[in-house]
């Protein structure tokens, strides 16, 4: 039974509340480097004349780290601290990361002609921000029920899209009219305010909060913590060639492919050589529509997953993602002024966050509880992993120049990942889930 004082206190696994801000706000924390490598930093580089490959490298990097989670992922299975819970000693330390990379940049302090700095940057913000992300989706698959499970990726990938879009709003002005230094220094204060949540937040009940402080380890992350290699690795390889898993890791391939074009071309369509906006425009207008788009998407998104379930739920957005490229394809005479570029970025906000929001419960469902760092980041990591091959395709397809053929290939991605979530059977919707209010 939860007692009084354990509800008043910062425990996850005893607070419905606390557990769902907590995903919001950390999520929100690994979205700031976000801002910074998807928005803000590509229409800075096209208002001062970069080439398109400069924004391709700029995605693709920003990626790489977010590719290959499953190392720490591994290394948080094999190692915890559990007398202060399963993930959070990691989770803590990775905060710190992020905070370092912060200050590094902002004693560096490059310029837009220095892509080759920037780029260092951006892998290591990416890196923390990476590494706080696998801790905190371990903790989610340790800490929901699975009938919260869909709107808690509401509000973990609201969180993130509102980060996202709040750091490149802030980010696009300040590297525009204050430099990238000061522009650093103002994201730290608010790095260090996440952290100390962080060390605050407890797992479960009797749970250390320091080292030093009296507590225990939960005897459900001692039956759960498996401590071994062997193990971790059989248990992982046993789930992950499952039927379902192999069709999951299909379409994550295809259609993050898609969406890594999409993410690579919105700057630059955006920009000087077709809508004219410059980088402050740019960054202010499509982090505001990202901010309103996350909030939307997390009623629509929470909706999406109870109604329909995590499966065909993924099979509508991405078929839509799909039009939206017919869209772009063949309405550039209306698109082309600012004001439908807005409404278009919406959408395009909008079906950023659900694909992930409705993707998100089919890979926690599939993730084995004693192995879910690892598992469920191999799944993260294979879906990121594409983002990076969608901007070098579209980069080697031509870019704007070849829009038609560009847009042609990420349709058939889009769909035909579409195709294969809706051939999955994880994900179908739990009646009761959608009828019955939680309870604490």
């Amino acid at each position: 039974m939860t007692t009084a004082a354990a509800r008043r206190g910062l425990v996850l696994s005893e607070n419905r509340v606390v557990r769902l801000f907590s995903f919001f706000l950390l999520y929100f924390g690994q979205g700031l480097p976000l801002g910074f490598s998807q928005i803000a930093f590509p229409a800075w580089l096209v208002a001062n004349g970069a080439e398109e490959t400069a924004v391709a490298a700029i995605i693709a990097t920003a990626f790489l780290p977010w590719s290959f989670k499953f190392i720490p992922a591994a290394l948080m299975d094999r190692y915890a601290y559990l007398a202060m819970g399963r993930r959070r000693a990691w989770l803590i330390a990775a905060q710190l990361l992020m905070v370092a990379g912060f200050g590094i940049a902002a004693l560096v302090a490059p310029g837009p002609e220095d892509l080759g700095v920037i780029l260092y940057i951006v892998f290591l913000i990416g890196t923390g921000s990476a590494i706080q992300d696998v801790a905190v989706d371990g903790l989610a698959v340790d800490i929901l029920r699975e009938d919260e499970q869909g709107t808690a990726s509401a509000f973990m990938f609201g969180g993130q899209s509102v980060g996202r879009a709040a750091a490149g709003a802030a980010a696009g002005v300040g590297l525009q009219y204050f430099g990238s230094q000061a522009t650093f220094l103002f994201f730290l204060p608010v790095i260090l305010a996440i952290t100390l949540y962080v060390v605050i937040l407890r797992e479960r009940p009797g749970e250390k909060r320091f080292p030093w402080n009296q507590g225990a380890a939960s005897q459900i992350n001692l039956d759960r913590h498996v401590g071994a290699w062997w193990p971790i690795f059989r248990t992982t390889i046993l789930s992950l060639i499952k039927v379902d898993s192999l069709k999951l890791l299909g379409a994550a391939a295809l259609s993050r492919s898609g969406s890594g074009m999409f993410t690579t071309m919105w700057p630059i369509i955006g920009g000087i050589g077709f809508v004219g906006l410059s980088t402050a425009e740019y960054s202010s207008m499509i982090s505001t529509v990202g901010v309103v788009m996350a909030v939307a998407s997390i009623a629509v998104g929470s909706f999406l997953t109870t109604q329909l379930g995590a499966r065909r739920s993924s099979l509508l957005v991405y078929t839509t993602y799909a039009l939206l490229a017919v869209f772009v394809l063949y309405a550039q005479s209306i698109w082309i002024a600012t004001a439908a570029f807005v409404a278009m970025s919406c959408v395009w906000s909008m079906h950023d966050t659900l694909t992930s929001i409705c993707t998100n419960p089919l890979r926690m469902q599939l993730s084995e509880p004693e192995v879910a760092a690892t598992q469920f980041t191999i799944y993260n990591s294979l879906s990121n992993l594409p983002v990076s091959l969608g901007a070098g395709l579209f980069a080697t397809l031509g870019g704007t120049a070849e829009l038609r053929t560009v847009l042609w290939v990420a349709i058939g991605l889009l769909f035909g990942g579409a195709l294969l979530y809706g051939s999955m059977q994880a994900g179908s919707r739990h009646r009761a889930a959608a009828i019955v209010p939680a309870v604490d």
